[in-house]
């Protein structure tokens, strides 16, 4: 699937905002696949893309693979789980820290055998405290939240059940002030105040 354009880099409106905008357009795509290996891997992602969209823990981890993990960073100096305690640790503060509100604009999605592939443009709320930890740089307020939008390429890779068994990520560089805007109050999703592991304990290493 190609979206028949390349997608312009710039902040999204936020009444745009939709964490299910992969998903939506994944489902639709599934509609054109017959393969069965080919629908059971896109099957998985739209899985994996909904509870992640959602917060859901649990579903998220049961839709990868405890066979091997395999993830890979490319434009960004983000540590890579390769395992899956690792990823037991990275989606639960992902979650946890309010992360996993995202928006990707599909510019291209590929469907393989072994792998799934996605490009566009990524939007992403971050909370402004977390801001120079990840980044390097502060931002004025840190008590707001803010979109992050960069241009990313996914690579989903896939077992031998059709389970995620890692991700390769690439993007259009460091993250830098101008890849940030402050979000008004009123537009943050509600969601973003009603965290789904508040009370919840990380799993162990």
């Amino acid at each position: 699937m190609y979206c028949g354009r390349v997608l312009e880099k710039h902040p999204l409106d936020m009444r745009q905002f939709n964490p299910m905008a992969i998903v939506e357009i994944a489902r639709t795509h599934l509609g054109s696949i017959a393969e069965p290996r080919r629908r059971l891997i896109l099957e998985n992602f739209i899985e994996h893309a909904e509870a992640e969209a959602l917060g859901d823990f649990d579903r998220l981890m049961a839709s990868c693979s405890q066979r091997r993990q395999e993830y890979a960073t490319h434009g960004s100096d983000f540590p890579a789980p390769q395992s899956y305690a690792e990823l037991e640790q990275h989606y639960f503060g992902l979650i946890a820290m309010n992360l996993y509100l995202i928006h990707f604009e599909a510019e291209k999605i590929v469907v393989g055998t072994d792998v799934v592939f996605v490009e566009g443009v990524i939007h992403q709320l971050y909370p402004g405290h977390l801001i120079g930890s990840f980044f390097g740089f502060e931002v004025e307020d840190h008590d707001a939240v803010y979109q992050l939008t960069k241009r990313t390429a996914l690579t989903f890779i896939f077992d031998e059940e059709g389970k995620g068994a890692g991700e390769h990520a690439w993007t259009d560089g460091p993250t830098i002030p101008e890849d940030l805007v402050r979000v008004a109050p009123e537009e943050v999703p509600a969601a973003f105040y009603a965290n789904p592991l508040d009370g919840r304990s990380p799993p162990n290493p």
